[in-house]
């Protein structure tokens, strides 16, 4: 018997020690979601965008107007709109949507009319019920230009870092060009270009082959937001995934439909998948429409019009350092993404991310229990799940344990039982089974002879002359 017991106490030590194991290991993969660390891929190539537009509109001698000249008592017509954008190139290259920057007839230009046609409205040379007439005339024939007669519309872009990283500081604004665009009606994409080197960037995915379910997280900077709240440069990020693929403009464009929540401002912002790639650019939703039915320009037409521009999609060595510093963060490696956060941070010191990356990783490590001296820490898992199914590893582990410890108690339990019912159960098994078995009648008892002693057939109780029952074990005694 205590040979079992002894055994039995191994076995419950050898379990422990695989709980000890196991348990830390969950404690060290558990770090953040996708959805955080696609977010912090992101962030940092994330800028946000002002357009100010200029412009002119006068009404030609042909118009049915009685007014002819220059509107707005001969002065421009000015405003300005504010979008998102996302780093494709170390060297200063942007994409955004093409609206807006678009000076054409679906952008600028259009809206210098709405604003001439509304004016003439109210200085009393049109009915307000015939707007539309006059709106369409003004598509058709009116002149909209910039301070140079003929010219289009004047046009000032700025890009504002929305966090501090390779060497810009939060807020600072740096003029842009446009490199090219195409309008809403022909893809909604844009590049634009800042005088700056060594800025953070994103990478763009590859061809047309995103699922339908894909998770996805939307980044911008919302301008309603700000109408309730202070004004900030931190974006905003909204999660969802990817319902369906469709064509506009007679099937000649593709456009991805997205539950991801969209509003004004996010215009030109990235969609990204999980491992932080872009998907698309955030383009257009459904005015009125109470779900979120909101739409992409897809990843294919950001690629095509970098290659007619030769710009190329890369990662520079800031990027570089960075992923591998959140690599190790969110796989539980602490020290290993302090290490690569300070290589970030000597590269480009103002950094944001890396900074509050840093700072949490060293908070972590100093939480974590101390390595054993003389034990070498284990390599970091890239993910924590198991590769074949998913499931997480920790749980794995603990369902491991649960089993062992399981049998440990079945084992000891068996062991238990005396050596003759073993026997009996070994027999058992190994005999052919019984016909099942008759009632078997009382034996009767001799009744014994005087001044002899007689016993229980039963138990074998010493009785009493006379007894009709054993006071043992109340077995009826009966005479033959």
């Amino acid at each position: 018997m205590k040979k079992h017991v002894s055994r039995a106490a191994m076995w419950l030590a050898s379990v422990l020690l695989l709980m000890g194991l196991a348990l830390p290991v969950a404690a060290q993969t558990a770090v953040g979601t996708p959805e955080e660390r696609a977010a912090a891929i992101a962030r940092p190539a994330v800028f946000y965008t002002e357009q100010n537009f200029k412009a002119w509109v006068r009404v030609p001698r042909g118009s049915e107007l009685f007014f002819q000249g220059y509107v707005n008592d001969g002065n421009p017509f000015e405003w300005a709109t504010r979008c998102s954008a996302f780093a494709v190139n170390p060297n200063g290259y942007l994409v955004t949507a093409g609206h807006c920057v678009d000076l054409g007839e679906e952008g600028a230009r259009s809206t210098a009319l709405e604003f001439a046609t509304q004016w003439l409205i109210d200085d009393g040379w049109a009915f307000q019920q015939d707007y539309d007439y006059w709106l369409n005339e003004g598509h058709l024939m009116w002149g909209v230009e910039g301070t140079e007669r003929g010219s289009e519309p004047d046009f000032e872009m700025w890009v504002q870092r929305g966090v501090a990283a390779g060497g810009l500081r939060t807020g600072e604004a740096f003029p842009a060009r446009v490199v090219d665009h195409q309008p809403w009606s022909q893809g909604d994409v844009a590049i634009v270009k800042i005088e700056q080197t060594d800025i953070p960037t994103v990478l763009v995915v590859a061809g047309t082959d995103v699922t339908i379910g894909t998770e996805v997280l939307s980044i911008g900077y919302p301008g309603s937001s700000d109408a309730v709240t202070d004004a900030t440069f931190e974006p905003t990020y909204k999660d969802g995934q990817i319902n369906s693929e469709k064509t506009r403009e007679g099937g000649l464009l593709p456009v991805y439909e997205m539950s991801a929540a969209l509003s004004g401002g996010m215009s030109g912002g990235p969609t990204v998948n999980l491992d932080g790639e872009v998907v698309g650019v955030n383009s257009f939703g459904i005015v009125g429409e109470t779900e979120a039915f909101n739409f992409l320009s897809p990843a294919s037409l950001v690629t095509e019009m970098m290659a007619q521009n030769g710009v190329t999609n890369v990662l520079g060595q800031v990027d570089e350092s960075y992923r591998a510093g959140l690599d190790a963060y969110f796989s539980g490696d602490h020290q290993t993404a302090i290490e690569r956060f300070d290589q970030v941070l000597a590269l480009s010191p103002t950094h944001q991310q890396a900074q509050e990356y840093r700072v949490e990783a060293s908070r972590l490590a100093a939480e974590s229990p101390p390595t054993p001296e003389g034990v070498e820490p284990a390599e970091p898992k890239p993910t924590a799940t198991a590769e074949a199914s998913g499931f997480p590893v920790w749980a794995i582990a603990l369902i491991v344990v649960g089993v062992l410890a399981a049998g440990v108690l079945v084992m000891f339990t068996v062991r238990r039982r005396p050596a003759p019912a073993a026997a009996a159960a070994a027999a058992a098994v190994q005999a052919p089974a019984p016909a099942p078995a008759q009632p078997t009648p009382l034996r009767a008892v001799e009744a014994p002879k005087e001044g002899t002693p007689s016993f229980c057939s039963s138990c074998g109780h010493k009785l009493e002359p006379g007894a009709r029952f054993c006071p043992s074990c109340g077995h009826k005694i009966e005479a033959a």
